[in-house]
């Protein structure tokens, strides 16, 4: 099946559903964010840290829990510059000169540690002068392997103009991170917080929240079917996407109201999640 034939299935299943997008499409978007209780809490305390300069913080978790959606969900609570660094694993100077692009603190001269270290000091005490505090999220942080990477970022947060830190710093990764990052930015840690899978009564509530965004005017999946996609996904946030997307995509194709257990089960074998979930 062709990619144009694909994306013209999808459409009509929308339109057979009466919805206005694609509810489980692959997006980091936050108007996609669904608020959960075990999501909200995280959010809660590091951005309690956050705004109160009192440190770097870290979120970690596998795989497809979610964890780049809570990043900008937060950022987006913030208000105010940040920058998303979405792969970390270079030398600590190109990552600097990266950050000082990416604050709007100067183009890269150089790739060394000095240059853009500088640039972004001035940057940033230009920024606290004005009374803001920028934030610096640092995705897939669990894939860095150069000390000096770490190091870097460490240095970052010795700027500090008026007492707490210039800049706020949150660490997105694997939990493998808790083996890389070295003691002297661990220890600086003010909160780290695990990502897990959902709760069967949260995974409900999420495809329901998805379906709510793109105007579904009823649930079309059915307790049974929301049970048995729960399951199947072992509650995780990126699995339950695409066997949603799948069992909608077989219950149109089958000329039914909503999917029903049935479908999920078919979705979950073609997907191959049922042995992941046994």
């Amino acid at each position: 099946m062709t990619l144009f034939v694909i994306a013209e299935a999808f459409s009509l299943y929308e339109a057979h559903f009466g919805l206005s997008g694609r509810p489980f499409g692959e997006t980091v978007s936050t108007s996609a964010f669904v608020s959960l209780p075990s999501r909200d809490t995280v959010l809660r305390r590091i951005r309690y840290g956050l705004e109160h300069g009192q440190g770097p913080a870290l979120i970690f978790g596998a795989a497809g829990t979610g964890k780049t959606m809570l990043a900008r969900t937060l950022a987006r609570d913030l208000g105010g510059t940040s920058a998303h660094v979405v792969f970390p694993a270079m030398p600590g100077g190109e990552l600097l000169a990266l950050l000082a692009e990416e604050l709007g603190a100067g183009s890269a001269e150089d790739n060394t540690v000095a240059g853009p270290l500088k640039r972004i000091r001035l940057w940033l005490a230009s920024a606290s002068a004005r009374g803001e505090r920028p934030l610096l999220i640092v995705d897939e942080a669990h894939l860095i392997d150069d000390p000096t990477t770490f190091e870097s970022l460490r240095l970052l947060l010795n700027f500090a103009t008026n007492g707490p830190p210039d800049l706020s710093l949150l660490l997105v990764g694997g939990p493998e991170i808790l083996l890389r990052i070295p003691p002297g930015l661990a220890d600086r840690l003010t909160a780290r917080c695990l990502l897990g899978p959902l709760t069967a009564k949260e995974s409900a509530a999420y495809l329901l929240g998805r379906l709510s965004a793109v105007g579904a005017s009823s649930p079309l999946f059915s307790p049974e079917a929301l049970d048995s996609l729960h399951h199947a996904a072992d509650g995780m946030p990126r699995r339950l996407n695409r066997l949603a997307d799948l069992a909608l995509l077989i219950a149109y194709a089958e000329g039914q109201p909503g999917p029903d257990s049935r479908a999920v089960s078919i979705a979950a074998r073609e997907l191959d999640f049922e042995g992941l979930a046994a």
